[in-house]
């Protein structure tokens, strides 16, 4: 057993029902009224539902649940940008020029590594000397990098 004390007993209970106000509200403004509570499920009408009347509700023209105006009727912002759209389009900054496709450089850097990197590993032939293990080591190494880098140059990359 230590001689240490046991440490005070922790009293859990529940977050407060009331937020903190922090700013204040204006003096002359208008209170803000209090949320009205959800009634929930509405009961339908008193008689039993009609499939005929549903009928009718769909066959009818213009919205059924909406009467508010459409949502994109012109204001300030529309002219604006009819303004600035025609300010662009005198000065000639819409107008699109016909991409021109320039030359590709992939094959020329292809064949660049093909013949450097594997005319350098097949030179290695001279330093280490010709036998069978560097004779293998060195066409498997340049059969790895060839397929590596056709895989890489034609099938990953996009043209650069």
């Amino acid at each position: 057993m230590s001689d240490e004390p046991a440490p005070p007993r922790k009293t859990y209970g529940l977050k407060p029902r009331e937020f903190e106000t922090v700013n204040q509200p204006r003096p002359n403004a208008a209170p803000v009224p209090p949320p009205v509570r959800d009634p929930g499920v509405v009961p339908a009408s008193d008689g039993p539902i009609d499939v005929r009347e549903l009928t009718r509700q769909a066959l009818t023209t213009g919205p059924l649940l909406s009467a508010t105006p459409p949502p994109n009727r012109p204001n300030d912002v529309h002219a604006m940008l009819q303004h600035n759209l025609a300010k662009a389009d005198a000065a000639g900054l819409n107008e699109v020029m016909p991409l021109v496709r320039r030359r590709s450089r992939r094959r020329r850097d292809y064949w660049a590594l093909i013949f450097g990197v594997n005319g350098l590993t097949s030179s290695s032939l001279f330093v280490v000397g010709v036998n069978p293990v560097s004779v293998f080591a060195v066409l498997a190494a340049i059969t790895f990098f060839s397929a590596a880098i056709t895989w890489i140059m034609w099938v990953l990359l996009e043209d650069y």
